[in-house]
């Protein structure tokens, strides 16, 4: 008897981080319990268990959005930091609890490019993860490369750089 395989969505999303070099942008963003800075749908981020930044280190993330259960207002989850690449400037992360219809989700966030001062750099995004309650996979990457232009847009306005 053959197993079928559960679908997996799967890809990356992008968003330009203008007037910064990548290690300006990612001198911002590598603090693993820092995401209630950059992103717009995370009211509160902290700690939860390990050392901020160092493998092993649990985080709490929690906000108004939760579209797997709309009787909940409250979405909320806690995440796994799996590895940090300083080289790369990226850091992987798993989803280990949510109340907003994940099963499997894991991603990782880094920056890239950006060779001279004011160049500029990317926001990079990739994800792994079954199907999400309450969302097509259309709808989940668009949401996430929302995210990920509401992430650039505040690493430019913490660093001054004006918006044309």
């Amino acid at each position: 008897m053959e197993s079928i395989a559960k679908p997996v969505w799967e890809g990356k999303v992008t968003a330009r981080i203008r007037g910064a070099t990548a290690e300006e942008a990612w001198s911002l963003l590598k603090g693993f319990c820092s995401l209630h800075r950059w992103v717009s749908s995370v009211e509160v981020c902290y700690k939860l268990e390990g050392v901020d930044g160092e493998p092993g280190c649990v985080r709490y993330c929690g906000g108004p959005l939760n579209r797997s259960d709309p009787a909940q207002p409250t979405g909320w989850s806690k995440e796994l930091l799996l590895a940090v690449d300083p080289a790369a400037r990226s850091y992987t992360y798993e989803m280990v609890e949510t109340n907003k219809g994940f099963g499997r989700y894991r991603a990782t966030i880094g920056v890239a490019g950006g060779g001279g001062s004011g160049s500029g750099c990317c926001l990079e995004w990739s994800f792994e993860a079954d199907p999400v309650k309450g969302w097509a996979e259309g709808e989940f990457v668009a949401y996430l490369k929302k995210l990920a232009q509401g992430v650039a847009a505040r690493v430019e306005e913490e660093l001054g750089v004006d918006r044309v």
